[in-house]
């Protein structure tokens, strides 16, 4: 009897023991370790290393200040003549809403503890506000007759991340220390409209401007900013709130086609941008030939244009190169484009308009372009 009035003692303690350990792993999450479900594989290990050098900080300073520039945030190279994206926050002054005076670059094999004599110092090239953008370029060293090549990340096609591919958060955050420090996680959502990456890897002050990349190592993101679930709790029980619990926070990253469409814009208005950029990343031209889907018939007069990856209407301002193809089909576009992702359009009489992303680099070779008669006439 003793025995049996023990056991279901027991039973009731452990039920009672587990309802409570379920409450309390329910109610407060944040006491749990943070364990993903999905890390980055070894294989991947290697080309997110290389992505790594491509980061570095960016410190600022205002005329006037005495003392030495201060970091304010991360930046990453995407081209290998010295081009940087980041945030336009991060080079921004918000007290007086103007840029910095000065602003400076450190590579992260160098970090926060780095001699003023490694500091580079950045021109501003481009910005856009919209999406807190800004493209920045290392001045060179007058001192050196060659400019030095810079390892530039690569980007990938941000228009492709799907939910729960792995991501990288590459940066300097504010709590990190003075080298550079990585986040892994995963894609959590997409906003098109808004045009964001959402990701549950840790984006944090500092973090700003940096690179968000894939398995592959591609740039596909620069987390911009985080948005926090901190709710008020009454920890004396005295009915008033008295503290603040951290329950999670969404990453925000700005998709990296939009810095792509920058490149791409900035390198088509400015002659010497064009001309500065190094052998290995020289403009490619663009030939192929258009022919017709059914039969493989040449298409003479049709027009064929590249503009910013993505851009669905072709404007003045927005058409980079154009061309028009002869009466064998066959045509050459009038200037080259820098190697990068773009979408390659073409309009023919009596066929339906073309449209197809394509990746330009130095060995695409021609592009065929096979349009579709128009069932109107």
């Amino acid at each position: 009897m003793l025995t049996r009035r023990f056991k279901f003692r027991y039973a009731i303690t452990m039920a009672i023991t587990i309802v409570i350990a379920c409450v309390t792993l329910f109610a407060y999450p944040d006491q749990q370790t943070n364990k993903k479900g999905m890390r980055v594989s070894p294989d991947s290990r290697s080309r997110v290393r290389k992505a790594i050098t491509s980061v570095g900080l960016i410190l600022v300073r205002n005329l006037g200040d005495n003392s030495s520039p201060r970091p304010r945030g991360s930046g990453v190279i995407v081209r290998s003549d010295g081009v940087i994206v980041t945030n336009n926050h991060v080079i921004t002054d918000s007290r007086t809403k103007s840029l910095f005076d000065e602003i400076f670059f450190v590579p992260s094999d160098q970090g926060v503890g780095a001699a003023q004599s490694k500091l580079s110092r950045l021109k501003m090239l481009s910005v856009s506000r919209e999406y807190d953008l800004a493209l920045l370029r290392i001045e060179p060293d007058s001192a050196v007759s060659k400019p030095p090549l810079f390892p530039a990340v690569e980007i990938g096609d941000s228009k492709a991340v799907q939910l729960l591919d792995e991501v990288v958060i590459i940066g300097f955050p504010e709590k990190g220390g003075a080298t550079v420090t990585i986040s892994e996680g995963v894609i959590e959502g997409k906003d098109i409209l808004g045009n964001w990456i959402k990701t549950d890897a840790r984006v944090i002050h500092g973090n700003s401007g940096g690179a968000a990349v894939n398995a592959e190592g591609k740039l596909i993101g620069i987390p911009t900013k985080v948005e926090a679930d901190d709710q008020e709790i009454d920890k004396d029980g005295d009915g008033f709130p008295d503290a603040k619990r951290r329950y999670g926070a969404v990453g925000f990253l700005r998709p990296a086609h939009l810095v792509t469409t920058m490149i791409a814009q900035l390198a088509g208005k400015d002659t010497a941008l064009r001309t500065s950029v190094p052998s290995q990343t020289s403009g490619v031209s663009i030939k192929g030939i258009v022919r017709s889907s059914n039969g493989g018939k040449p298409i003479a007069g049709a027009l064929v244009g590249i503009v910013p990856f993505g851009t669905v209407d072709v404007t003045e301002a927005n058409l980079l190169t154009w061309g028009t193809a002869n009466a064998e089909g066959v045509y050459k576009l009038n200037k080259p484009v820098p190697p990068g992702r773009y979408t390659l359009k073409a309009k023919a009489l009596g066929h339906a308009a073309y449209s197809r992303d394509v990746d330009v680099k130095q060995t695409s070779g021609e592009f065929v372009i096979e349009m579709i008669a128009s069932l109107i006439r």
